[in-house]
This record gives structure tokens, sequence and C-alpha cells, in this order.
């Protein structure tokens, strides 16, 4: 796939589209912490609540894809690693739904006293969504997963690279597979910030916040690069 190609594709799926998005919102949210004029501050405020309502529209639904996640894990997932994404799905899909609840509310349609506390409350499962994750992450990183232990599968034998035995092959992929655990946790660690000063369990200032944003958002924005490369 040429670069053109690539970068039409990015520019043109959901998921990556909702990233540029994002990026833009915290970047502006910086800005206008660092704005000297009142009508620069005024005009990056509104861009940044646009951006965020443009993103909104990309997640509406997202909410039933986190919660069938949840479901999922607490069907075939056992143990502590079925727990950790049971918890980390569940409180994501709070989220999003309570945040999808207040959409009218937030494009002027419709206001309704209740929208702040839903945002709050929804941020709120937004936090323990990202502890959970966050705990998933290091528990894979420390314990490690018992995939590695097992006797490989049938489809891990027809694919033997020449020159390359078996075992060697599996650990080469979980070194790749570790790279992209810890790469999720320093995002998910960048994310915190965010409903936590929402919520005032994180005290920090805007920028901070936004800059946060802005590390978590070129990390995820990343792996769809990546994703839509081939």
């Amino acid at each position: 796939m040429s670069s053109i190609q690539h970068l039409i594709r990015f520019t043109t799926d959901a998921g990556a589209l909702e990233r540029i998005l994002r990026f833009l919102q915290c970047l502006f949210q910086i800005l206008a912490v660092y704005a000297v004029k009142t009508e620069d501050i005024k005009r990056c405020l509104l861009l940044r609540r646009q951006f965020a309502l443009g993103r909104r529209y990309f997640r509406f639904f997202r909410w039933i894809d986190c919660f069938h996640k949840a479901y999922d894990a607490f069907i075939n997932k056992p143990g502590l690693m079925g727990v950790l994404q049971v918890g980390k799905w569940s409180c994501l899909g709070g989220y999003l739904a309570l945040e999808s609840a207040t959409l009218l509310d937030t494009m002027g349609v419709y206001s309704h006293p209740w929208a702040s506390t839903c945002l709050l409350e929804g941020n709120r499962f937004w936090f323990y969504s990202l502890v959970f994750s966050i705990v998933w992450s290091l528990s894979l990183l420390i314990i490690g997963d018992s995939t590695l232990s097992q006797p490989p599968t049938q489809d891990e034998k027809l694919k033997v690279i020449k020159g390359k035995s078996l075992e060697a092959q599996r650990k080469e992929k979980r070194k790749e597979e570790k790279k992209v655990v810890l790469r999720r946790l320093v995002a998910d660690c960048a994310d915190l910030f965010i409903p936590g000063a929402m919520v005032g369990w994180i005290p920090v200032g805007p920028a901070v916040s936004g800059g946060a944003g802005l590390v978590s958002t070129w990390i995820t924005g990343v792996d769809v690069w990546e994703r839509l490369r081939g």
C-alpha cells in the first residue's frame, strides 16, 4: 500500500477521525489556558467544545460494544484477568451510556437538569475503567500470560517460519504483545488525568489534563495508523 492510500484510509476511518478530533480538542484546551486575549480564549474554548461534540457522534452507540465485551469476558475469561476485563468494559460502557444520554443537552436542543450529574458520574465510571485497565496491563507485564506455557496450537504449528523454531516464534510474538500492552498502559495512565481532574480526584489544571490527553491520543492514534497499514 502506498503512503497516499494509507493516509486516505486513515483520514476516512471512523476510529482515526475520532482520534484526530480528540487531538484537536486537547490542543485547543491547552491553547485556551495560555491565550492572552479574551477573544482568543473564547475562540479556543468554542473550538474545543465543537471538536468534543463531534467526537460524541462517533461514540454514541459504542456503549453497546463495551457491554458486549464485558459479557463475553464474564463468560469466557476465568480468574483475575476475567474480573479485570469485566470491570474495565462494564465501567467504560456505563460512562459512554451516561455520556450519550446527555447528547441533546450538549447540542442545546433539549436541556435537562440532570445532565451535569450524568457527566460527573460518567467520568467516575471512566476513571474506574481506566484503573481496571491499568491493573490488567500491569498483570500481563508482571505475571504474564498463561498461553506461552500451553502446548502449541495446530495453527501455530502450520505457521512455522523456515529457520526459526516454534518456541522462538512464540517468544517473539509475546515480545510484540508486551510492547502493545506497554503502550496501552502509558495511554491509560495519561488518560487517568482527564476524568480524575473532572471529578476532583486528581488536582491538576486544564493544561495538564489537556497535555495528558495529547499523549494518550498520539499513542492510540499510532496504533490505529499501524492497524490500517495492512
